[in-house]
C-alpha cells in the first residue's frame, strides 16, 4: 500500500518537473490592450494599444494592419521600437481607430503569435476584448447617423456691409494716395504736379556740349582718346534725340543701316560714316590723328548739327496797308541782307 501511494507520489513530481521544464523551454509571455478613452464620438479617433511583455528568448509576431477589430476601421498604426525593462522586452503597437455608428461596440480579442529559440512551434496568445461606447454628436439623437440638417441662413445685416466697404475703400484710396507721394517724393517732385519748361531742343544742347569740349585742355594734355570718345558720344546722343535712333547702343554699321532704313538723307548718312569712322579709328584701332586731322573731325561734328537741326517754322504775318513788305533776308559770306519793295517805299 505504501509502495503504491510513493509510485503515485513520484510520478506526480516527475510530471511537475517535466511541465516545469516545458514552461520554462517555452519563455515567458504576457499581452495587455488598453485604449486612451473608452467614450468617444461618432467619427472620433482614438489609440488602441497592444502590449507584449516577454523574454528574450521569445519572437513576438503582432497583428497585420488588416487584422478584424469589429466595428472599427483602422486608420493608422505605428510599431514602437521594443524597451527592455528588468530583463524582458516590452514590444507594443499603437492603432488609431475610428467609427460612425452609435452604440456600444467591442474591440474583439487579438490573437499574438510567439516562438522560442528551443522551439520553433507559432503558439497563440489572445487580448482581452475592451468595450468603446459611441456617442451622437447630438445627445438627443440616437441610433444610426441621421440625415445632415438643412443649414440656417443668417439675416443679413446690409447696413454692416456698407461700413466695411466704405473702410475697405478708404484704406484702399489711402494706400494709393501714400505710394503716389512716395513715388513723387524719391523723384524729387511736389505732390501735385508743377508747369515744366519745354525741354531744349536737341541741336542746342549738342552744340554747346561740343563749344564745351574744343575749348576743354584734353588735346593740350595728350587725352585724345578721351577727346574722341566724348565727341562720338555727343553725336550719337544727338543722333538719338533729332532721329529718334538709338544710336549711343549701336556699333557704325549698324547706325548707318538703321539711317538709310529711317531714309534719311545720303549726304548726313555719308557725313555721318566719316564722322563715326575717324573716331573708331582712334578709339579702338589707337590711332594717333594729327592736329589738323582734329580740328578737321570737329568742325564736322559742329557742322553734321548745324545742317541737321530741326526748327520750327513761324507763322507769317499779314502786313498792314501801306507798309513795306521785307523780302526773305539771305546770307552771303555771314553779311545778313533785307530786299524792300521800291514802289512801297516811294510811297512812303
Amino acid at each position: 500500500m505504501q509502495k503504491g501511494i510513493f509510485k503515485i507520489i513520484t510520478l506526480a513530481a516527475l510530471l511537475a518537473m517535466l511541465s516545469a521544464a516545458s514552461l520554462f523551454a517555452q519563455g515567458s509571455i504576457t499581452v495587455e490592450s488598453q485604449v486612451d478613452r473608452s467614450t468617444i464620438l461618432i467619427g472620433d479617433v482614438f489609440q488602441y494599444s497592444v502590449i507584449v511583455t516577454h523574454d528574450t528568448d521569445v519572437a513576438v509576431q503582432m497583428p497585420e494592419l488588416a487584422a478584424n477589430l469589429g466595428m472599427f476601421e483602422i486608420r493608422d498604426y505605428k510599431v514602437l521600437e521594443p524597451a527592455q525593462k528588468e530583463g524582458k522586452i516590452i514590444s507594443q503597437t499603437n492603432y488609431l481607430l475610428s467609427t460612425f455608428d452609435t452604440g456600444e461596440f467591442a474591440i474583439p480579442e487579438l490573437q499574438i503569435g510567439y516562438t522560442t529559440t528551443t522551439d520553433s512551434t507559432v503558439r497563440f496568445i489572445k487580448t482581452e476584448p475592451l468595450t468603446i461606447t459611441v456617442q451622437s454628436l447630438n445627445p438627443e439623437e440616437k441610433g444610426d447617423i441621421r440625415d445632415i440638417k438643412a443649414p440656417l441662413t443668417p439675416p443679413r445685416e446690409y447696413r454692416q456691409y456698407i461700413i466695411t466697404g466704405l473702410i475697405l475703400l478708404a484704406v484702399v484710396a489711402a494706400v494709393v494716395v501714400l505710394i503716389y507721394y512716395l513715388r513723387r517724393r524719391r523723384q524729387g517732385k511736389a505732390l501735385l504736379p508743377t508747369r515744366q519748361k519745354p525741354p531744349r531742343p536737341v541741336h542746342e544742347t549738342a552744340l554747346e556740349e561740343l563749344q564745351e569740349l574744343a575749348q576743354s585742355d584734353l588735346l593740350a594734355t595728350g587725352q585724345i582718346k578721351e577727346y574722341y570718345i566724348r565727341l562720338s558720344d555727343i553725336i550719337r546722343r544727338y543722333i538719338e534725340g533729332r532721329f529718334f535712333i538709338y544710336a549711343p547702343e549701336m556699333t557704325t554699321s549698324q547706325l548707318l543701316d538703321k539711317m538709310r532704313d529711317e531714309r534719311i538723307e545720303t549726304q548726313y548718312i555719308d557725313m555721318t560714316g566719316e564722322f563715326l569712322s575717324s573716331c573708331d579709328l582712334v578709339k579702338f584701332a589707337k590711332y594717333v590723328p594729327e592736329p589738323a586731322e582734329t580740328n578737321i573731325i570737329t568742325q564736322l561734328a559742329f557742322d553734321f548739327v548745324e545742317q541737321t537741326k530741326m526748327i520750327m517754322a513761324q507763322p507769317e504775318v499779314a502786313a498792314p496797308a501801306g507798309e513795306a513788305v521785307a523780302e526773305p533776308a539771305t546770307a552771303s559770306n555771314g553779311v545778313v541782307t533785307t530786299t524792300v519793295d521800291s514802289e512801297t517805299e516811294e510811297a512812303r
